[in-house]
């Protein structure tokens, strides 16, 4: 199965929607990558936050067409996500302490879990290595796994870089959780798994990191002077300002209203900005992804 670029959406979107509740008008760039085996998307889900701010949570998700999965969560035990989650939904499996003390299980259903995480899955599951900071979800015909963060990316370039790391960062994804599918499903997944960890080490290679790294500590830089100047300059000009032209209390309230909506203008055309470079990010994205063999 070759593979193939989506802007907005995907072919399955309703059943992620009944499955997982994504909703269908938050995935933007899916691509399907060539496996005969089972459907392998990648996907981000975009969440809009105040003040038009926007971020993506990246998604790689495994469709078995021949498979029907309990509804579960299952990622490695943390005590952060522990608690976040709650200790009253946790499953355990009858004799799988070592698979209890590694991974934490969740679910409704506790029955078909128990029923579904037979001893030989448990042990292969154990047999795997699992990616860092990933979970899992499984429901219908699709196991789902995503990075777990508590801030999302808000902005990314439009250079090749940004791209690269994208790219990176998805196919990292999808290659990562292939062997856990593996342990689940009873099938064999990752052979052909290495060409999208060659395609991803090649994507990175394009970028410039070094002078992405200069350019920052120059940024960095220029923002420590403008400090100092600012500290050192502005404060008597402020006073300045504030003996010849403002003197009046009305005055100084009619100055901060005009530079908090300035501020707010500056801010929208900001997001604007933003979104035009996500675009052409996505349209460079949708080029490197047509690399991808069949």
């Amino acid at each position: 199965m070759g593979s193939e670029f989506w802007e907005t959406g995907n072919p399955y979107q309703n059943e992620l929607a009944d499955a997982f509740t994504i909703a269908p008008n938050s995935i933007v760039h899916t691509l399907q990558w060539p496996n005969t085996q089972v459907q392998i998307f990648s996907f981000q889900e975009v969440h809009h936050l105040s003040k038009g701010r926007t971020a993506y949570l990246y998604w790689a998700g495994y469709r078995f067409k021949d498979h029907s999965f309990p509804k579960f969560d299952l990622k490695p035990t943390r005590t952060a996500s522990f608690l976040r989650r709650g200790w009253w939904r946790k499953v355990s499996l009858p004799g799988q302490i070592e698979f209890e003390s590694r991974y934490t299980l969740t679910g409704e259903n506790r029955a078909l879990l128990e029923q579904f995480f037979t001893p030989g899955r448990c042990a292969a599951i154990l047999s795997r290595e699992w990616p860092r900071g990933i979970s899992l979800k499984a429901g219908g015909h699709w196991l789902v796994a995503h990075r777990e963060t508590f801030f999302h990316a808000t902005s990314e370039s439009d250079s090749e870089t940004s791209v690269a790391k994208e790219i990176q960062e998805v196919s990292s994804l999808v290659t990562g959780m292939l062997p856990v599918a593996e342990a689940l499903t009873d099938s064999q997944l990752v052979d052909q798994s290495q060409r999208y960890i060659r395609l991803s080490q090649e994507s990175l290679k394009t970028g410039r990191t070094w002078w992405n790294q200069l350019a920052f500590l120059l940024l960095a830089i220029a923002i420590g002077v403008s400090i100092l100047l600012s500290v050192g300059l502005l404060g008597p000009w402020w006073g300045r300002f504030d003996n010849m032209i403002l003197k009046t209390e009305a005055r100084r309230y009619l100055f901060a209203a005009i530079f908090i909506s300035a501020s707010f203008v500056a801010g929208e055309w900001l997001v604007r900005v933003y979104r035009k470079t996500k675009q052409r990010a996505a349209t460079r994205l949708e080029a490197q992804y047509s690399v991808l063999p069949n």
